[in-house]
């Protein structure tokens, strides 16, 4: 039994633009205004954004060749063989998981700052906690219902995000002209790292700090190719080189508008380390009513968030259960809703206990910086993978083929190797390192010892 085709290039765009309509993104946007120095922070986020656009060109070549829901490890595989596919296909689920986590410890945050400031009798009284068990445990149920549910719902919950979000940074351009504030803010050309990574030296602003915004900048599109595991869901395999770049094209508009106008109304200093950016800013822009819209906005983005991100990684899950990389179980498909409910019970349960655990102890800046650094190595890796298969398989079919011939990823791949060793530096944690290199650790040791035992109990 396989999976039901039936998603389009609406529903696709939306899946794709959906895990980084986030509220999570905005934390990460103070810290590539902050190292950028402000003023330039939208330049840092378009030159992020068109360094996306080129790895979204390598992901369909590679989905348009092996059109399959293990996605990544099957690229891999067939470029470098089982080991390292196993390992990169791993990182991509700690890198969910990271998301994951940080998404509901902001969106915990947010709910305790929005009652606070209303005082609502009854809903402020619930622990945050419950906030999150419930996000999480109705994207699982929409999900579980079937794909078109859950396509419906991204469409849905997307589209409203950027329409609300262009909305508010327009009137947000408006207010500030109307008040005589430079765009950027005024302290901002010096720029303040601190806002990089909570409790970090000052610094920022010039060609370093360019770079370094830019680096963080990519969290702000995180997780765009998720959208090519939905592959063998895809009514069409042509429309997903089109989905991808058309979402990340809609997020640069938003975040670029957005993120200046953030740091327009609130110097980045005053942002630094702070998990709920936007509604300091919606306080600054229009009192206690702004604060209270934005934070259903964000509420809105956390769930347009954790329906894609269950979409995307179950499906991977899925694909790599089946190849037999993960135990079998997880290959189940529903006889209903022909969904992948074995992967997406896994996801579920893994997530909501990393939230819980984020939501009570509270390092985001790690989980999201982390979440980028991966992204930029899984970037790079797919950027060679299509150097490797034109050379080894120059003759295997391509109805997409990224264009630019060798240059395209050459360049792809050079990109996110230095953003990558970017986002490590000062004043990044060093502790966004450690774990990297413990998760990193972890996926090559399932690859080379697990992998062939679970392989093995297959048999």
């Amino acid at each position: 039994m396989g999976l039901r085709r039936s998603l389009r290039l609406r529903t696709l765009v939306a899946a794709s633009a959906g895990l980084a309509l986030a509220s999570s993104v905005y934390p990460a946007a103070v810290s590539a205004a902050a190292a950028s120095g402000g003023r330039l922070v939208w330049a840092a986020i378009a030159v992020a954004g068109l360094f996306c656009v080129m790895a979204s060109a390598n992901f369909a070549e590679l989905s348009s060749m092996y059109p399959t829901a293990g996605g990544v490890q099957v690229y891999v595989r067939h470029a470098f063989g089982e080991r390292l596919a196993v390992t990169v296909s791993l990182l991509y689920v700690f890198l969910a998981w990271a998301a994951g986590a940080a998404e509901a410890f902001v969106f915990a945050s947010v709910l305790e700052k929005v009652f606070a400031t209303t005082r609502i009798p009854v809903l402020s009284v619930i622990p945050v906690e419950i906030w999150v068990l419930a996000v999480i445990t109705f994207f699982f149920v929409i999900n579980l219902r079937g794909v078109e549910t859950a396509g419906r719902t991204q469409d849905i919950l997307t589209y409203l995000m950027f329409f609300l979000v262009l909305a508010l940074s327009v009137y947000g351009l408006v207010m500030a002209a109307a008040r005589g504030l430079p765009l950027g803010g005024g302290e901002l050309a010096a720029g303040s790292a601190g806002g990089a990574a909570a409790g970090s030296a000052p610094g920022g602003g010039g060609i370093d700090g360019f770079i370094q915004g830019v680096a963080y900048a990519v969290y702000l599109y995180i997780g765009f190719e998720w959208v090519t595991p939905l592959a063998e869901e895809t009514t069409d395999i042509k429309v997903l080189p089109r989905a991808m770049p058309i979402a990340v094209i809609l997020l640069v508009v938003s975040y670029a508008l957005w993120t200046t106008v953030m740091v327009t109304f609130v110097p980045t200093s005053a942002l630094a380390g702070d998990p709920t950016p936007h509604l300091t800013f919606a306080d600054a822009l229009a009192g206690p009513l702004g604060l209270v819209v934005v934070g259903a906005i964000s509420a809105l983005a956390t769930f347009t968030s954790f329906n894609a991100g269950m979409m995307g990684n179950s499906r991977l899950v899925y694909g790599m259960a089946r190849e037999g990389t993960l135990p079998k179980t997880l290959s189940k498909i529903h006889l209903t809703y022909f969904t992948p409910w074995a992967a997406l019970t896994f996801m579920f349960l893994v997530e909501l206990v990393l939230a819980l655990v984020l939501a009570v102890s509270g390092g985001f800046t790690v989980a999201i910086l982390m979440a980028a650094a991966i992204e930029c190595v899984i970037y790079f890796l797919v950027a060679a993978v299509v150097l490797k298969l034109r050379r080894t398989k120059p003759d295997a079919e391509r109805p997409f083929r990224a264009p630019g011939g060798k240059v395209l990823p050459a360049v792809t791949a050079a990109v996110f190797a230095f953003l990558a060793l970017a986002v490590f530096l000062p004043p990044s944690p060093l502790l966004v390192g450690l774990v990297f290199l413990v998760a990193l650790g972890l996926s090559y040791a399932y690859a080379r010892f697990v992998v062939p035992w679970v392989r093995e109990r297959a048999k």
